[in-house]
């Protein structure tokens, strides 16, 4: 049963999408919705300055005190920020009220990926934008706060990439892994009661059809109707495109592969659905 999301927020149009995109959930869910806005310290912490060369290796260092008139300034930038995120939440707290939604507003100030994980452990789902703020940079490198969050929330994680959907039809991807057996039993009970249309993709290792009877048993014993579908195709290319041929509303999938150590250094299909779909994306350790 899920009793509360958490949205990140952080003023950007991807950050809003992906609070509508909670709000829907919470409505269907019935359930209560933390909104999260983090002031991100790395703009609001003064600069320290040393004395010495750039190359200095000695390990004495000197603390040259700044201006006053720069740490005002610092402190001027945290202000604003807080009072942007006050904001943002309030027009956050207004959209719940109109969806019948009852909201918690959460304003911290760190570091967002730490910040969010710590608040999110009060709650069984965290919903963030597939990109935020820099939404202007292409991003093609892990390191993102969405992708450190995908790595390191203690909850599963949707992923919005845009627009708010409704969410009808999943197609879960499952590779054989630990964290597919839990995505697949999550599914089941929170989601399948308000999404019981189930694409099953199998690939990778698992890319054959027969043999799943076990799971198919698991998944009509909770009337839930499940179509099985393989493919050999590189899973990164050929997830997304069966989501749009199968017109599914959302993507579920394990967070690591069979060989975890690999997928964490080299990218599992989870890393790569957080930059490429179209659509949401819940990612399950």
């Amino acid at each position: 049963m899920i009793e509360q999301l958490a949205v990140g927020i952080d003023g950007s149009p991807q950050s809003f999408d992906a609070f509508d995109q909670a709000l829907e959930l919470a409505r269907r869910l019935e359930s209560g919705l933390k909104c999260v806005f983090v002031v991100d310290s790395r703009k609001t912490q003064v600069p320290i300055v040393y004395s010495g060369g750039a190359y200095d290796i000695s390990t004495e260092r000197i603390y040259l005190p700044l201006d006053p008139n720069l740490r005002q300034h610092y402190s001027q930038i945290a202000e604003d920020l807080k009072e942007f995120g006050r904001n943002c939440l309030a027009v956050c707290v207004r959209r719940a009220a109109d969806a019948g939604v009852q909201v918690t507003e959460i304003l911290r100030e760190g570091y967002p990926t730490t910040e969010l994980c710590e608040e999110c452990k009060s709650a069984d789902i965290l919903v963030i934008g597939q990109q935020g703020e820099n939404a202007h940079y292409t991003r093609t490198i892990v390191g993102s706060t969405t992708e450190d969050l995908v790595r390191t929330s203690p909850r599963p994680v949707v992923i919005v990439p845009g627009k708010r959907r409704e969410i009808k039809r999943v197609l879960f991807v499952y590779d054989g892994s630990r964290a597919s057996e839990n995505a697949l039993r999550f599914y089941v009970n929170t989601l399948g009661k308000i999404a019981a249309d189930f694409v099953m993709m199998l690939v990778g290792e698992q890319s054959h059809v027969g043999g799943f009877e076990e799971e198919v048993r698991f998944l009509h014993h909770h009337d839930i109707s499940v179509r099985l579908m393989s493919s050999l195709a590189q899973p990164s290319e050929a997830v997304p495109a069966v989501a749009a041929q199968e017109e599914c509303d959302l993507v579920l999938a394990g967070a690591y592969g069979r060989r975890r150590v690999l997928d964490f250094i080299l990218g599992s299909i989870a890393a790569h659905l957080v930059r490429k779909s179209t659509v949401p994306v819940l990612i399950v350790h």
